[in-house]
């Protein structure tokens, strides 16, 4: 057989198999197929969009933040992936717009477990302040402890907020 005729007896074929079995139970076949060809073309953005903020968090990770003088005791205790964990936090709230303060760190136990508790004073929004929270809670080994919201006025959209959050530490 010739490459020319090749197309020729491919319809040939294909209306030969579509007169055997019937042009509906043929295209209801195909819509499964159909469908999940849709499916993967919406969801493989998604994941490329993924793919790229997983890349841009380990490049944030891979720099550590100097240690506050004034604990001492933390340097010993808190390690290089834990103080990355806490200037992710902190990035992630800066990212939302919100202004951070400052912060105390202490070094709890909880369960048996030793967990790193952060007090984060902040002024900013509230969903911004929201979206934050929930990004972190879905990334980072946390629980959020407490969370008091204050405004100076009904008018006001700023809030001065208070989050602590509690870190839990990395097993050795």
């Amino acid at each position: 057989m010739r490459l020319q005729n090749k197309p020729a007896v491919l319809r040939w074929q294909a209306a030969l198999f579509a007169g055997r079995i019937g042009t509906v139970p043929l295209v209801l076949a195909g819509l499964p197929a159909g469908l999940l060809l849709l499916w993967l073309g919406g969801v493989r953005p998604h994941t490329v969009h993924l793919q790229e903020n997983l890349a841009r968090i380990q490049t944030q990770l891979q720099t550590a933040l100097p240690l506050d003088k004034q604990q001492p005791e933390l340097q010993n205790r808190i390690s290089l992936g834990e103080y990355q964990q806490v200037r992710l936090i902190f990035e992630q709230l800066r990212s939302r717009g919100m202004k951070v303060d400052a912060s105390r760190y202490q070094l709890e136990n909880d369960d048996g477990k030793t967990a790193l508790r952060l007090d984060i004073p902040l002024r900013g929004e509230y969903l911004p302040l929201m979206d934050a929270l929930e990004t972190l809670s879905r990334t980072l080994p946390l629980r959020i402890e407490q969370l008091s919201l204050r405004r100076a006025g009904p008018s006001e959209s700023q809030l001065s907020a208070t989050v602590q959050l509690r870190l839990l530490k990395e097993s050795p």
